[in-house]
């Protein structure tokens, strides 16, 4: 899982517009709705009183403008600030289903917690429709998958029986919510960056370099392009290497992070970071 810290942001108030101008936007996973925190620039943890409390009403792929929250927010703010998002906006919602068979008290007390924290979590009638299911054995927690992203490759994935608490169930859900944040905003939140960055796959050979001063064989495509209909499906062949060629053709400078998701436990593995 990526670290559990939040991210922070550079943002600088317009006194024109009377609104938050924030370096992030739908691209980090910024959308309509979300709720950020403004604290002291030394309070690098957020760990006291927030000084002021903003909203997203605007957000493009790179940039978000947010207003305030409420009267105490219009105050003034400092020179330098630091801020965190407090909650999410528009998307990442987790739908859960309860199993018709094994509600009990200790399911009714954890979803009865659920309900009354700040996440985006819908329960829905249809395991169909849900990205987990829950239901109760011998007194703890089963939660298997029912997202079909997921269970057409893995159908019977279930996690290890939970404790049914709603502590150990609240830490199950948040590392949950960023499996499937991270998993859909791409797709779900933000289609500019969808039309403007080109994703293609392919299994690599050996080839002779172009260049007269490297004798070597160097690894190119070999074969077409595996990458089809927002998914790439193939048999691994033992012994093979593959590789992702990303195409940027807008005129800003993007950096790639690539990720490692794992819906057998939802973990999540960062395997490529650019600087």
């Amino acid at each position: 899982m990526p670290s559990p810290a939040r991210p922070s942001y550079l943002a600088r108030y317009d006194s024109d517009s009377g609104l938050i101008l924030l370096n992030a936007g739908t691209a980090h996973g910024v959308t309509l709705g979300a709720e950020f925190a403004f604290y002291a620039v030394h309070d690098s943890h957020a760990s006291g009183n927030a000084l002021h409390t903003f909203i997203v009403n605007n957000s493009a792929s790179f940039f978000s403008t947010l207003s305030p929250a409420n009267d105490a927010s219009r105050q003034s703010l400092p020179t330098v600030f630091t801020v965190f998002q407090a909650k999410p906006g528009l998307g990442g919602t987790i739908r859960l289903h309860l199993s018709a068979d094994h509600i009990s008290a200790p399911l009714i007390s954890v979803c009865h917690d659920i309900r009354r924290r700040p996440r985006n979590i819908k329960f829905v009638n249809s395991r169909d429709n849900a990205h987990l299911e829950l239901s109760v054995r011998d007194n703890q927690i089963v939660v298997s998958v029912r997202d079909v992203n997921a269970t057409v490759y893995h159908p019977d994935d279930k996690f290890p029986a939970m404790q049914a608490t709603p502590h150990d169930f609240a830490s199950f859900l948040e590392k949950a919510g960023s499996f499937y944040w991270e998993r859909d905003r791409h797709t779900a939140i933000d289609s500019e960056v969808a039309k403007i960055v080109t994703l293609e796959f392919y299994k690599l050979g050996p080839t002779h370099s172009k260049f007269e001063d490297i004798p070597k064989c160097q690894l190119a495509a070999s074969g077409p392009n595996l990458y089809s209909a927002d998914t790439i499906d193939f048999i691994v062949e033992e012994g093979c290497v593959y590789g992702v060629k990303l195409t940027n053709s807008s005129s800003r400078d993007l950096y790639p992070t690539l990720f490692y998701l794992d819906n057998s436990n939802l973990s999540i593995s960062n395997i490529y970071h650019s600087l």
